[in-house]
């Protein structure tokens, strides 16, 4: 929530960038996406608490050595809150399907494997400078393995794809808002108690 906006705001933002390499752009037909860094660079100055989430496509005919270095290099220098990518598939019917250049399926994982092996070190060193923090939860659910524990989702945690925050204490239930204080972070997710 950021006040003097005239109404509740969260600084999270979705943006697929898919790819940063200026080739892999141009074959996606998305050239003018290459500003990736300008993007970035701007959300933080006007938002400088923002949490950013991108997705990425790995794999795409042609792509090389150097272009998915850029990718990784990108992922590694802005350090975003938060991270997916999918190795491309060809769709049978898409001009991408017949491109030559076809990347193998070994190497679209291995490259997924080392974008998402950096952003696990980035999305852990986000979530320990939360830790000690004040924050307001939103509960979803009971777990369901552990009794007195809910899982809940800080103002940055977008349902279903980020990470979640668990949470016990007294007031915590499934639809409850309620300020709780960082006790531990995770990869991915956070420990709290209200």
């Amino acid at each position: 929530y950021l006040a003097g906006v005239g109404r509740p705001f969260l600084p999270y933002f979705d943006i697929p960038f898919q790819h940063v390499h200026p080739d892999m752009l141009a074959a996606m037909a998305r050239p003018k996406a290459a500003a990736a860094p300008l993007i970035v660079e701007r959300v933080r100055r006007h938002f400088p608490e923002a949490a950013l989430r991108s997705t990425f496509i790995v794999g795409l005919p042609g792509e090389k050595k150097e272009h998915f270095q850029a990718v990784l290099d990108f992922v590694r220098e802005t350090k975003l809150h938060h991270v997916g990518v999918f190795p491309y598939h060809a769709e049978e019917g898409t001009p991408a399907a017949v491109m030559a250049g076809q990347v193998r399926r070994d190497v679209k994982a291995r490259r997924v494997d080392a974008i998402m092996a950096a952003q696990r070190e980035i999305s852990a060193d986000i979530l320990e400078g939360y830790v000690g923090k004040d924050m307001e939860v939103l509960v979803d659910s009971v777990h369901p393995e552990w009794p007195g524990l809910h899982v809940g989702r800080a103002w940055f945690q977008a349902p279903e794809i980020d990470g979640v925050t668990y949470v016990s204490g007294p007031g915590v239930a499934p639809g409850a808002m309620v300020t709780a204080t960082i006790e531990e972070s995770k990869e991915y997710d956070l420990v709290a108690l209200a």
